[in-house]
């Protein structure tokens, strides 16, 4: 499968590819054939681009003669015409597990590795150079994954670092391991089921157990065919295992950290036979009627008691730490202002200040539909990284309370007003780089949403939602949180920022 890039008047490009060998899937009508399973399609960003998903079944001796093309001439030609790749190196080679406790993150794009594993091949594009879109707005590569998705079960959304790449995964498909653990046998037995018309071949096993990354037990097996015995209690803690060819050394299974259940929860829900019935008003005089479905839910446990094991005080440990991380990075903090007192407001501001000296070192945005000239000198003119980009997006809306010392003078502007304040106030501006635009006339939409964006982060953009207006901040109850989907966030303010373009949008700018 590979997922292709055409810029007008171009060669195509390779967005990634990914070979998996298979037995007996070919015809004569199919071999060689170019399927495109997608109609060819556009991405904002890609200006004059065109994607598609491209299938194609070839025989081994054409995926060996693609490699050997690529080593000798630098062409990736896989199923008869050329791909341009960026400069490609190769990887050590991998064995990926199939899922367990933890989701192995390089399985959303390999096909149906659920058994034994498989080993996969990797081929990066270190500099991915003609991708770089895809990097500074994270909506593109989503919208490629959706595409992408909906004709092959893939996620490439969550794997950026792969664009650009070829895979090549081969499936281990003549073993099915499964591990049982009699209960308070203090023993876990692996059996091993061979593949229909494959030699059975001695193998030999590795297993450990851990708890809290600490390792609490490690064994290898004896020389095996088909069934072993491992003294390590699978119900006590997650097992994890290898199966290696005695002979070659090649794994041919392994698992994921999985632990055995010992309780389920079961959830019955039963529908009552009378609805919720009730109207909402669409006007003074005019409701709609709505109905509602009533469920009841029953919870059924099965298996052993929850006893306040090791476990259980792991996870309350686990949970305080998580408390304490979130307060220091300010992942996640809460403020509850008290009646005539100023400290709430005063470690706001200081939390914000603390974000701006940890990640505002590439840039800051700041977008609110209160925002001020009292509140930029409050946040942004704290940043001390000289000669950063800072943007900051008003709505234009007078807050609800004054906070600055002056108030606004009668038949001035909320946009002279800020200029004003930022003239008189706005010092030396030594290393200051900072723009202040606000929504006025038809272009642009308006805004509710509060948040603290970092839009050109090493690893990738980076968004904290206020909760408040700045020039509320700690003077009511609200939480400071870092959002979980930061790109979305910070490609919605670009496609206001680059709206409001006109000289009526801009305040102030600092230089």
């Amino acid at each position: 499968m590979e997922v292709i890039g055409t810029p007008k008047n171009s060669k195509t490009l390779n967005i990634i590819s990914i070979a998996v060998l298979k037995e007996n899937i070919a015809t004569e009508d199919t071999v060689g054939k170019q399927n495109f399973l997608t109609k060819r399609f556009k991405i904002e960003g890609f200006k004059d681009w065109t994607f598609g998903v491209v299938r194609t079944i070839l025989p081994l001796s054409a995926l060996d003669n693609a490699l050997k093309n690529l080593a000798e001439k630098k062409l990736w030609s896989p199923s008869g015409k050329v791909l341009e790749t960026g400069a490609l190196s190769l990887e050590p080679s991998m064995f990926v597990r199939s899922d367990g406790s933890v989701p192995v993150a390089l399985n959303k794009i390999l096909q149906n590795n659920f058994w034994a594993g498989s080993h996969v091949f990797r081929l990066i594009d270190h500099t991915k150079g003609k991708l770089f879109p895809f990097f500074s707005d994270r909506r593109r590569l989503q919208t490629l994954s959706d595409v992408v998705s909906g004709v092959v079960p893939i996620e490439i959304s969550s794997l950026s670092d792969f664009l650009g790449d070829i895979l090549i995964q081969i499936p281990v498909s003549v073993v099915v391991l499964s591990i049982k653990a009699p209960r308070n046998a203090g023993y876990s037995e692996v059996t091993v089921t061979w593949r229909p018309g494959s030699a059975p071949r001695p193998l030999v096993i590795a297993a450990r157990t851990q708890w809290d990354h600490i390792l609490t037990n490690v064994t290898v097996g004896e020389k095996f065919q088909e069934t072993v015995r491992l003294s390590v209690n699978n119900h006590y803690r997650p097992l994890e295992t290898e199966i290696l060819d005695e002979e070659t050394g090649i794994i041919m299974s392994a698992t994921a950290l999985t632990p055995f259940p010992s309780r389920a929860n079961i959830r019955m829900y039963i529908q009552e036979p009378e609805p919720r019935l009730f109207t909402i008003p669409r006007s003074k005089v005019e409701t709609t009627p709505e109905r509602i479905k009533i469920r009841r839910v029953n919870i059924s446990s099965f298996g052993g008691p929850n006893q306040n094991d090791a476990n259980y005080w792991l996870n309350r440990r686990q949970d305080l730490d998580e408390k304490k991380r979130l307060s220091d990075t300010r992942d996640f903090v809460q403020y509850r202002p008290l009646l005539n007192s100023s400290t709430e407001r005063n470690r706001a501001l200081e939390d914000i200040r603390f974000l701006l000296d940890k990640h505002g070192d590439t840039g800051v945005d700041l977008w609110d539909p209160y925002l001020t000239g009292h509140d930029l000198l409050e946040t942004l003119f704290w940043c001390d990284y000289g000669g950063v980009p800072l943007r900051a997006l008003t709505d234009g809306k007078e807050p609800i309370k004054e906070t600055a010392t002056d108030t606004p003078k009668k038949g001035v502007s909320f946009s002279d007003e800020q200029k004003n304040v930022l003239d008189r106030c706005g010092g030396n501006r030594q290393g200051l780089c900072l723009e202040y635009r606000t929504r006025r006339g038809p272009k642009g939409w308006s805004f509710h949403d509060r948040f603290l964006i970092f839009p050109n982060a090493e690893s990738g953009p980076l968004a904290w939602s206020l909760g408040t207006s700045v020039n509320s901040l700690g003077l009511a109850h609200h939480i400071l949180q870092r959002v979980s989907n930061p790109a979305m966030v910070a490609g919605a303010f670009e496609d206001l920022w680059n709206e409001l373009d006109e000289p009526q949008h801009l305040i102030w700018r600092s230089k």
